[in-house]
């Protein structure tokens, strides 16, 4: 049976809770995700997605608000106000059939990999489809 540490991306690319909203958009397109894990003192602390930036750029505030654009919020707000804190997480030894129905039942793009406490990786649903797409 296939386990997410068959899948997963292992050694993710992560922001710090701290980081500004532009530095987290730099790192996403840099790596090609649209997820980044929020790691605070070696410790998983929330996850932040694209989505997530976009709500906050395009935020009706931003618009009303004439001193306050798009440039301001992403340099201006941190991971920390946007993320979600304590996101479900699983194991490297999670079977694949759960973590296929926690994607699509929450409607999760990804979920962090965390064993023993430590985040070891990241499984998204495009890790399905290159799997899918490599076994057809």
């Amino acid at each position: 049976m296939l386990q997410v540490k068959d899948l997963m991306s292992d050694a993710p690319v992560v922001v710090s809770p701290d980081a500004n909203l532009h530095d987290a958009l730099i790192k996403m397109n840099r790596v090609g995700s649209r997820h980044l894990p929020v790691v605070a003192d070696d410790k998983l602390v929330g996850i932040i997605t694209d989505r997530d930036l976009r709500l906050a750029v395009n935020s009706p505030i931003v618009n009303e608000e004439a001193d306050l654009t798009r440039e301001s919020v992403l340099d201006g707000v941190r991971v920390n106000e946007c993320m979600t804190c304590d996101p479900q997480c699983v194991s490297s030894n999670t079977p694949l059939y759960e973590v296929a129905d926690l994607l699509s039942l929450n409607k999760f793009g990804a979920m962090p990999v965390v064993d023993e406490g430590k985040l070891v990786g990241m499984i998204s649903y495009i890790d399905f489809l290159k799997h899918y797409a490599a076994n057809r």
